[in-house]
């Protein structure tokens, strides 16, 4: 087999071990050593020397360590309730228009991918804080996934963005000019998902109800409330 062929085989094991639960790094190290050794011709001694030698030499790459460390700051992050205090704060602003808690969660999303970098942990975790709200203010299943879907993105495209960091040292350009570049196109994505979004429930009101709870003058006083919480964090 040519390895094109070799390779498709070894991705189609890799989603069936994928379905069945197998860990991802145990899943893709097993399929990738397979796919080695069967092109190496069955010789297993230049996968030892490549596991020798790239191991060490990927984990040791100092410019690689952003990204754990971005993933690591987006858990501290979550764990020490961030997530839920750029909700609450967007939702304060924007949570009593019409379909403002949606609008709230493209906001979070945007600020908590400015924190990890990732569009996966984004998604994950302003789903869990996002999700229930507004199943709790009855908005359409399909617009609420859909918001936190959409707001997901904004975790590569606004920096620091992992993406950004590999895609810089594979083309030895700067981290720093790369992350300038897409401080606008994030801006951009966040204000095009918000005016969709109020596109979409002006033009089917059912989708995303006014919530009541924050209109007049308790959105201002909770705007006032955050405003000054966030200013002394």
């Amino acid at each position: 087999m040519s390895g094109i062929t070799v390779g498709f085989l070894i991705f189609a094991v890799l989603l069936a071990l994928l379905v069945v639960r197998v860990p991802i790094g145990i899943a893709m190290f097993a399929v990738g050593a397979g796919g080695y050794v069967y092109l190496s011709g069955g010789d297993t001694l230049p996968l030892l020397n490549s596991l020798k030698n790239l191991a060490y030499a990927r984990l040791s790459n100092y410019d690689l360590i952003v990204i754990p460390l971005f993933l690591l700051m987006g858990q501290f992050a979550t764990h020490g309730g961030l997530s839920r205090a750029l909700f609450r704060f967007v939702t304060a602003f924007i949570g009593h228009y019409k379909g403002g808690v949606a609008l709230a969660s493209i906001g979070a999303c945007a600020g908590f991918g400015a924190i990890c970098g990732s569009s996966l942990a984004t998604a994950a975790t302003m789903g869990q804080v996002a999700l229930p709200e507004l199943k709790r203010y009855n908005y359409a299943g399909s617009l609420a996934t859909g918001a936190l879907a959409a707001g997901g993105t904004l975790g590569i495209m606004i920096p620091p963005s992992v993406p950004l960091v590999v895609y810089a040292i594979l083309t030895q350009e700067s981290i720093g000019k790369l992350f300038v570049a897409a401080v606008i196109p994030g801006l951009i994505a966040v204000i095009g998902y918000m005016v969709v979004i109020k596109i979409l429930v002006t033009w089917k009101p059912a989708l995303g109800p006014e919530d009541r709870a924050l209109s007049g003058r308790s959105a201002s006083k909770r705007c006032w409330k955050y405003f000054r919480y966030c200013w002394f964090l």
